[in-house]
This record gives structure tokens, C-alpha cells and sequence, in this order.
């Protein structure tokens, strides 16, 4: 736990602890770093207000130090009146941004949920397979855990497979990945633009998902990033939110 408040930080500290985790705590962006990455935590909750630096400093650090510490989950809090925190911490790396005021017990939630996200990534490879074997597929549940974090993950990870998506009125979306990257993506079974299927699979509140690894050579080329889409979708729907209010 990094946060410039040193009563909202230990508190938070002592719930995670009372729920069992080993947890820690520091009070500035670079002590939080340099923690981080001599501890190799399961997960690493920040504020973007720090007195030193600010936690889109350690977002960016982090995901770009060498070793297993670039890909812990990343949960960032910031101020609800804070605007543009949620699209500039998609860019830096985190996984998951809250506005306070947010309990203490949704932070540690989604803590939790997160960590599962990660223990679902790591594939099981027996010894005679490959990282790559279908041993690293995984499936989840749209009301735990974001679908805009997943996307996240899989580009992180450089993941190649298909990504089925299902809301719980049972529409049914399919994002092909190559790399990280989007290769084909449909909707209702149509062929559509990876924008136009974002728009709408992103505000699936309620369904399911599932992850399955494919062979490179068996996908056409990737086409479109996944962050830089994700982005595009969140200010086309901001766009559009402003306009209905105005």
C-alpha cells in the first residue's frame, strides 16, 4: 500500500491484514517502488497523490522494471474530481482505477479479485509442454472483474487465443488476439470493427468470459492495439455522455 496519507494507508493496512494478507505500507511513490520491488508482492494498491512523485510515476516504473515485478496487479485510487485519472492510468499500466470516496472494504475486494485474476494467468505447463499449451486458458465472470483489466492482461502478456465474451442476456462477442494485439473481432457472430465491439461489450455489466490459447501461424495479423483502443472507446463514450448531459 502506497498512500501520502498516513491515517487512510495503516488503515487500510490493518484490514488487509485482519483478512489475512501480509500487507505494508509506505508514504511516498519512490519508498512504495523500491519496496515493491524487493518484496515481489501479489498486488500493489496506490494513490495518484503522493508527496513526492505521484502514482502514475509508479504505475509507469513498475511496468517497466525488469523481472516477474512488472506484471503484479496494479490498483490505483485517485480523486473522484480527477477527470482524466482514469484514462491516464489505463496508460501507465494499472489494472483497476477507484475514485474516492471508496471503502476500504471495495479496495480490498477488489484487491482479491485481482489476485485471482493473476493466479488464473499463470499457466500449469506440465513438462513436457510448452508456456503456450492450453493448460493457459482461463475463464471468469463479468461482475468480478472488469473486461477492460482482462484486455489489459492479455496485451501485457503478449497472449495469442480468442476471447469469448457472453453478456448475461446471452449476446455473444469473440475477440481474436495475436500477440497481444487484436487480429479479428465479431459480435452477434458478425465480423466488426474491434472499436465498435469494445463500445458495447464494454458495458456488459453482468456475463462471462473465457480465454483460449491458438497458434500464432493459424490467426490473421494483428490490426489494432488493445490499450490505445480501450482509450479511444473511453473517451467516445465520455464524448457522448457529455453531450446527452449538456
Amino acid at each position: 500500500m502506497i498512500d501520502g496519507d498516513e491515517w487512510l494507508g495503516p488503515l487500510l493496512v490493518r484490514l488487509l491484514q485482519e483478512k489475512g494478507f501480509m500487507a505494508d505500507f509506505r508514504d511516498e511513490a519512490r519508498a512504495g517502488l523500491q519496496r515493491a520491488c524487493d518484496s515481489l508482492p501479489d498486488a500493489v494498491v496506490c494513490s495518484v497523490v503522493l508527496p513526492d512523485v505521484d502514482g502514475f510515476w509508479v504505475a509507469r516504473r513498475l511496468r517497466t522494471e525488469v523481472g516477474p515485478v512488472s506484471k503484479t496487479p496494479l490498483v490505483l485510487v485517485s480523486d473522484a474530481e480527477d477527470k482524466d485519472a482514469r484514462i491516464q492510468g489505463l496508460q501507465v499500466g494499472a489494472d483497476v482505477l477507484l475514485e474516492r470516496p471508496v471503502s476500504n472494504e471495495e479496495i480490498v475486494a477488489q484487491v482479491e479479485a485481482l489476485m485471482s485474476m493473476a493466479r488464473r494467468f499463470r499457466p500449469e505447463v506440465p513438462d513436457e509442454q510448452s508456456a503456450t499449451s492450453l493448460a493457459a486458458a482461463f475463464r471468469g465472470d463479468l461482475s468480478n472483474f472488469p473486461l477492460a483489466s482482462v484486455l489489459m492482461m492479455l496485451e501485457m502478456e503478449r497472449r495469442t487465443g480468442t476471447l469469448e465474451v457472453v453478456s448475461g442476456s446471452n449476446t455473444r462477442a469473440l475477440l481474436v488476439l495475436s500477440t497481444g494485439l487484436f487480429a479479428n473481432t465479431e459480435l452477434r457472430g458478425e465480423p466488426l470493427p474491434a472499436i465498435e465491439v469494445l463500445r458495447e461489450v464494454l458495458g456488459w455489466r453482468t456475463g462471462r468470459f473465457a480465454f483460449r490459447p491458438r497458434e500464432v501461424g493459424s490467426l490473421p495479423p494483428p490490426r489494432g492495439a488493445i490499450g490505445a483502443l480501450l482509450l479511444e472507446v473511453m473517451q467516445l463514450e465520455d464524448e457522448r455522455k457529455n453531450a446527452a448531459s449538456g
